[in-house]
């Protein structure tokens, strides 16, 4: 389970749901209860979402096929946003 956590936890360390979570806090919207209640449970059902979705592909695509799907989506997401931040696009 640690190498789960320590994964999921470093992935989510700077991305946009935290900068959400940090803007909601700062503005004011809610108490820091409120917005912790509601991004835990958020970050909650989005993975049960990951979960359920990635055990019926994995029952579909085989473990090797999936990381080459994966890596490949995050290669061309990725040269997107740099062709976009340079202008390119």
């Amino acid at each position: 389970m640690l190498p789960i956590f320590s994964s999921v936890f470093m992935a989510e360390l700077g991305d946009k749901t935290q900068v959400a979570t940090v803007m909601f806090i700062a503005g004011g919207a809610a108490t820091a209860a409120e917005v912790f209640l509601a991004s835990s449970l958020a970050l909650v059902c989005s993975t049960l979402l990951a979960v359920v979705f990635g055990a019926a592909i994995g029952r579909i695509i085989s473990p090797k096929m999936l990381k080459l799907l994966a890596g490949a989506a995050f290669m061309i997401l990725g040269g997107y946003y740099v062709a976009g931040g340079l202008g390119v696009l």
